[in-house]
């Protein structure tokens, strides 16, 4: 059995890839939002978090004969977690890099973190858009608090998002809801209804939305604010088929073989 790291757009067409060329696949998910596109009866699912001896154990409960890392850019801690426990009891381990879709660089802000991202945002005296999930919220709240200025946060129409938000300290008037994908037009919408000055995302290549942001930010004449991706623990591979031959060899060289 594989175990499919999930939580991105792709997880979804990984796990189908597998499934068709014969492989038992377990995907594994930290949140309960349903993969987009859905999945096939021959997946299995679980859900939730996984520290260093969970993921010991899920390992060794269910067989599993390699690790496959189609985790989220950011989510740099069950990477890491992942790449630790696999190298240390020798199953095979691949991982998979959503290209980047920052083509132009050069009128971009880049930030090393959210906490940097947060005051170079504020730093202009703008209403801030984010769009970087709910994970990191509290620096840039934080910093509109210190520096009066507006925030809005568009965040997935889940509880789990919601709650998030409250626990950041934003109000409900900050909060847009909605699912993505959007479009360069309701990008531009959001930010002229707000009077936006400021863009956060993430670097989160085309499957996040990346280059309708900036499409719509420029067309505003918004500024754009990317927090850098995270490195990781080991280069994952930007194609599907990349992924897949990667992942046969590593099954390959393992002595125990198997699917």
């Amino acid at each position: 059995m594989i175990l499919l790291l999930g939580g991105t757009t792709e997880a979804s067409l990984i796990a189908a890839t597998l499934a068709k060329e014969g492989f038992e696949v377990l995907l594994s998910m930290a949140t309960s939002i349903p993969p987009r596109g859905g999945l096939g009866p021959e997946i299995q699912l679980r859900i939730g978090e996984l520290d260093v001896q969970g993921l010991s154990d899920l390992i060794h409960d269910q067989g599993i004969r390699a690790v496959v890392d189609a985790t989220h850019p950011y989510a740099s801690a069950i990477s890491a977690i992942a790449w630790s426990v696999c190298r240390r009891i020798g199953t095979p381990y691949v991982a998979f890099d959503r290209p980047s879709a920052v083509a132009d660089v050069s009128a971009i802000h880049w930030a090393d973190d959210h906490t940097h991202a947060a005051a170079l945002a504020c730093l202009f005296g703008r209403p801030v858009l984010l769009t970087i999930g709910v994970r990191n919220l509290s620096p840039y709240v934080a910093e509109a608090r210190l520096h009066g200025v507006k925030l809005v946060a568009r965040v997935l129409d889940h509880p789990f998002s919601i709650e998030a938000c409250s626990r950041a300290g934003l109000e409900l008037d900050e909060i847009t809801r909605a699912n993505g994908p959007f479009s360069i037009m309701e990008n531009t919408s959001l930010i002229m209804r707000h009077h936006i000055g400021v863009l956060v995302t993430k670097d989160s290549g085309d499957a996040g939305g990346v280059g309708t942001k900036i499409a719509a930010a420029r067309d505003s004449r918004c500024r754009v604010v990317i927090v850098k991706r995270p490195p990781r623990p080991k280069a994952g591979h930007s194609s599907i088929p990349a992924l897949m031959k990667a992942l046969r060899y590593g099954l390959a060289s393992d002595p125990r073989g198997g699917r």
